[in-house]
Order: structure tokens, then C-alpha cells, then sequence
């Protein structure tokens, strides 16, 4: 659980106070980067972030150098530490690992004996009962659910650890473009996700795996205009 910043929860039945702060730190920083709450190429103060979060300089290097494991933030000797910057190349190399593990995972879910998950999934997530735009943009934060069922029904460990080893990388890229889609590309998502998971359902293979790539496909090229509308 992620807790209100300032208020880290220190108490721990097994003694190893030290170990679950040191968590708690990681578990907050990757949050806020997560959610944009710390911009990207922002400056990483310490001891602004020590007397934040109330702990000392130890727990918060420690996750720091554990988010520059992760790619989300660069430590530059002499400077300091940033958060990562979102650039292209980024954005092009998460959506080629993408295209790999989830065209693979929508192949498998269409194989499976029984999808009632994804019929289940087609007729409650919010985003397939929104309406208007706003509705929509605030209900595609949430998209990547969509996503994720569709990895972890795939049955396979590996490729569900993978995923999630980049998840942090596509929730921030969602959640730092998503407020900059036009309408016209917040309702064609909803469409895609219909598309993909109305394919599965129908344990179409074929047509599962084309449905994610396309998605994958013009999603990259949405978010690549953006940005170019963004220099």
C-alpha cells in the first residue's frame, strides 16, 4: 500500500523496521514518478525528501539507486539525481517489448478452455460504459487492467514477470499522455480494447494477436505526434 506522503509506517511484527522503511521510501518515490507527481528530468533533493518523509539520507539512496536500476531515475555524479526523462526512444523501446509479451499473451488467452474473464472484463470495466470525453480520458487511466488480465491469463510466470518489470514504464507513459489525447484517439482505445478482447473471447488466435499489434501499433504512433507537437 502506498502511504500519505510524511506518514511512513515504521511498525513492523518481524523487528526489520530498517528494511521495511527502505521499502516504504521506494514504494513512494515510484509512485509520485509513476503518476507524474515527479516530472520527468525533475531534480531529486535529499534532504528535502529526508525531512519529507521523515526518514534519513540511507532509505531514500537506497531507493533512489534502486529506481536508477529500474531506468525511472539517472544519478549524475556531482549533480545529483533526476528523474528520468520520458524521450522517444523510450517510448519506442517499451512498446517493442510490449508488442512481443502482449501479442504472445493474446495468442494464449484466446487458446483458454474458458474466457468468462474477459466477457466479465468486456462488460464491467469503465472504460467500455463511458460516455463523453471526459468520462472516457478519466476511465482509460485505469486501461492497462485490460492489459494485465490479458498477460496474466496467459498461464506463464516468465512472461507475467517480465510485464511487470516494465509495468511502472507504462503506467507513466499512459499517465503522462493521456490528458494530451484528442477525443478522437481516447474513443478509438476503447474501440481497440473492444476489438482485442471480443477476439479472444471468440478464441480467434489470429485475430486476438492482430487486434493487440494494431493497438500497440497506433497508440506508438498517437504518442509520437504528440510529441512532436510538444518541441
Amino acid at each position: 500500500m502506498i502511504l500519505p506522503q510524511g506518514l511512513l509506517d515504521t511498525s513492523d511484527s518481524t523487528g526489520s523496521k530498517g528494511a521495511n522503511k527502505k521499502k516504504q521510501v521506494y514504494e513512494i518515490l515510484k509512485s509520485r514518478i509513476m503518476h507524474n507527481e515527479l516530472k520527468p528530468q525533475e531534480y531529486l533533493n535529499e534532504p528535502k525528501l529526508c525531512e519529507e518523509l521523515g526518514v534519513s539520507k540511507t532509505p531514500i539512496r537506497e531507493a533512489l539507486q534502486h529506481l536508477e536500476r529500474e531506468r525511472l531515475v539517472v544519478i549524475i555524479p556531482s549533480k545529483g539525481c533526476f528523474v528520468a526523462g520520458i524521450s522517444l526512444d523510450l517510448i519506442r523501446e517499451v512498446f517493442e517489448i510490449r508488442e512481443v509479451f502482449e501479442c504472445a499473451a493474446a495468442r494464449f488467452a484466446a487458446r483458454m478452455p474458458s474466457r468468462k474473464q474477459f466477457e466479465a472484463l468486456l462488460k464491467t470495466h469503465e472504460s467500455f460504459m463511458a460516455v463523453d470525453d471526459a468520462g472516457v480520458r478519466h476511465s482509460l487511466v485505469t486501461g492497462y487492467q485490460i492489459h494485465q488480465v490479458i498477460i496474466d491469463a496467459s498461464g506463464n510466470s516468465f512472461l507475467s514477470g517480465y510485464y511487470k518489470a516494465i509495468l511502472a514504464h507504462i503506467l507513466r507513459i499512459r499517465l503522462y499522455f493521456l490528458d494530451r489525447f484528442e477525443s478522437k484517439r481516447l474513443h478509438e482505445t476503447c474501440d481497440e480494447h473492444r476489438k482485442i478482447l471480443l477476439a479472444i473471447i471468440a478464441g480467434d488466435e489470429d485475430a486476438a494477436e492482430a487486434a493487440m499489434r494494431d493497438h500497440l501499433s497506433r497508440s506508438l504512433l498517437n504518442i509520437g505526434q504528440v510529441m512532436m507537437t510538444l518541441r
